[in-house]
């Protein structure tokens, strides 16, 4: 990216700072508010953590998952992580695993205080709660995750790591998620934010975006999991990010980062948005 597209993608970061809140709704903004009649979109998670696809009904919303061998999504149920997993913002999880409530078209009860949760552009997602990036992260990413997690306090030698032990908020992961989180009652939180939270491991969304990607210091098992959350699935690692195809100009000639792609935590769990 030239200097002058990251420098206005510094500033466009900049806007809104906003606090997580418990008992609060939360929903993710649609990037268009339709679709097309007929048209299929896939990524919506099946049980046994395969992929399905969802149809355009005539209302403008998507159907149900439909996942392969006849077995469809957005019925109850739930899911754990692997052993010993931990979640952070907005988790439900207890004694090192994370059950997800079952969705029915698109609704999901909340892991933060009972919160009402609509995850408007996944309708029929199964068993992703999009209050909970780390669980997200857990069943899309689980070797990313289970390296994060193995990249703590006590195998570290430079100091900074993935996750902490503890879950105390020292790793780099929880202090980026932390300022994610902190954007996200301004709105749907889009791709430049999310880059300038981890061009600064957490220390400001005000990022200077002509830091390369991924910056000097993040630890590498860190790199790969945001890479996971944001990269569309089969683009090359670091794409979210690096490739000017996803900030294209509009007819202004000014960036404008593309939405999340469908399948990723991203879109799914880790950057809608948070209101009272």
């Amino acid at each position: 990216m030239n200097s002058k597209r990251s420098y206005w993608k510094l500033i466009l970061a900049s806007a809104g700072v906003g606090l997580l809140i418990t008992n609060c709704t939360i929903k993710s903004t649609s990037d268009d508010g339709t679709c097309t009649v007929g048209s299929k979109k896939p990524g919506c998670m099946c049980p046994g953590s395969t992929i399905g696809s969802q149809t355009c009904l005539a209302d403008g919303t998507y159907d149900a998952c439909v996942c392969p061998s006849g077995n469809n999504g957005g019925s109850g149920g739930s899911t754990s992580t692997t052993g010993g997993s931990t979640s952070i913002a907005g988790s439900s999880t207890t004694g090192g695993s994370t059950t997800a409530g079952g969705a029915s078209g698109g609704a999901y009860t909340g892991g933060t205080g009972g919160a009402t949760v609509n995850e408007g552009g996944a309708a029929g997602t199964a068993n992703i709660d999009p209050t909970d990036c780390g669980a997200c992260l857990a069943t899309l990413c689980p070797t990313q995750w289970a390296a994060c997690e193995a990249d703590n306090e006590t195998s570290s030698s430079s100091g900074e790591y993935c996750l902490s032990k503890n879950t105390d908020g020292t790793g780099q992961y929880e202090r980026i998620i932390k300022c994610v989180d902190g954007q996200r009652a301004s709105g749907l939180v889009k791709r430049d934010v999310v880059r300038g939270c981890g061009v600064t491991i957490g220390a400001s969304p005000d990022a200077d975006l002509i830091s390369a990607w991924a910056p000097e210091g993040m630890a590498p098992a860190t790199t790969n999991l945001l890479n996971c959350m944001a990269d569309a699935p089969g683009a090359q690692p670091a794409s979210w990010a690096n490739d000017d195809a996803n900030y294209p100009l509009d007819k202004d000639n000014v960036p404008q980062p593309a939405p999340w792609a469908a399948g990723t935590c991203a879109k799914l769990a880790c950057t809608s948005q948070i209101t009272n």
